[in-house]
């Protein structure tokens, strides 16, 4: 296993290395998410992936997930270079004709489907072009790679359309499923598909990678924050969402102990002052708050209801994910909005009333 440790800590020095310097606009994506991908506490995941590939036993369906943020994109994106790769190695060897079309984002044997613009959840046209385009045969004479991320919002058609192929994949294709609920995707998918689940790494050592990449003394924070992961905490201190802890978290806290809030006038001065960010918070907490306080109960049942640290408060789980839902869908359509106040004002009513009891389950704030 020699080969493999010394090429995944070259991978460790690529994902310390600045971003190169690329024209354009999907190499320099490409770039950034092969260097995530090299992330130490994504050592593990890589071996298996790369052993599997070596020894003839990766799967057709690979199912990647752990917490948004943890960095399933990034290596679903290098497991797709490693299959394409026309070496056989423990990492993508960065200088084949296909790694460096890969590289530079125009590789003819690679497909990737995403959420379109302003959409909620991938359509199932999305998913029938994909599976047209991975029978065909190969432009290279070599392997197809697939990606599907967020594999979790495809709708109900979109999964049905995805289980010919992955029940009967094209010789030397492979689909690659990235996702932070793996719940919402049907048994028959998951079923079909070699899962590979991605950890956070303990704090500390993730505080210290973070300070590796932008030193700051809020990175407890920003790490509680996006559950752990390392990535997501990244990317929010980038939105501007350390700035407003303080701020946030007085403001929850007036709410959910039964003061006052206007959620118009809430809305009036968030459209005016970083939206954006506030709502990049706004979901990060949410979902810290659904996490730690499902803890202990069962998740799955969307008709369950877990209790909070005081017994005659509780939230019902169904009502806490549809919030979340909805600060989502807000950040998706905030860009295009023509009145970003009347979003979040629609917004705000729904939450301050969550947050005052108003609703089917009922939420307590803490600090």
């Amino acid at each position: 296993m020699r080969w493999i440790i010394s090429r995944t800590t070259w991978l460790e020095r690529m994902a310390r290395r600045k971003q190169p310097a690329v024209d354009d606009v999907t190499a320099r994506d490409h770039a950034a998410m092969l260097v995530r991908a090299g992330a130490p506490w994504l050592r593990q995941a890589r071996e298996q992936l790369a052993t599997a590939r070596r020894d003839g036993k990766l799967a057709h369906g690979i199912l990647i997930h752990g917490t948004g943020g943890a960095g399933q994109s990034a290596l679903a994106l290098w497991t797709a270079n490693l299959v394409l790769c026309h070496e056989s190695g423990a990492a993508p060897c960065g200088r084949c004709r296909s790694c460096v079309l890969f590289l530079a984002g125009n590789h003819p044997d690679f497909y990737s489907v995403e959420l379109e613009e302003k959409a909620s959840y991938i359509k199932v046209d999305q998913i029938r072009e994909l599976c047209a385009k991975l029978t065909l045969r190969s432009y290279s004479g070599g392997g197809k790679a697939g990606i599907i991320d967020p594999a979790d919002k495809m709708n109900l058609q979109a999964n049905n359309a995805l289980l010919k192929t992955l029940e009967e994949p094209p010789e030397d294709t492979f689909l690659i499923l990235a996702a932070s609920r793996p719940d919402r995707l049907p048994r028959t998918v998951v079923s079909r598909c070699q899962r590979v689940r991605i950890t956070t790494p303990p704090d500390k050592e993730a505080v210290a990678w973070l300070n590796g990449e932008l030193p700051r003394q809020d990175w407890p924070d920003l790490l509680k924050l996006a559950a752990g992961a390392p990535f997501r905490a990244l990317d929010l201190a980038g939105e501007g969402a350390g700035e407003l802890t303080g701020e946030m978290r007085t403001l929850l806290a007036q709410g959910g102990s039964g003061g006052a809030l206007d959620p118009l006038e809430i809305a009036a001065q968030w459209s005016k002052d970083r939206p954006a960010a506030r709502l990049a918070w706004l979901e990060s907490w949410l979902e810290s708050q659904i996490r730690e306080r499902a803890s202990g109960s069962d998740v799955v049942n969307n008709n369950h209801d877990f209790r909070l640290p005081s017994a005659d408060v509780g939230v019902n789980i169904k009502s806490a994910f549809t919030l979340l839902d909805k600060v989502r869908d807000a950040r998706q359509l905030l860009e295009s909005s023509l009145n970003t106040q009347l979003l979040l004002e629609d917004l705000l009513v729904q939450f301050v009333n969550a947050l005052a009891g108003r609703t089917a389950g009922r939420m307590e704030i803490q600090g």
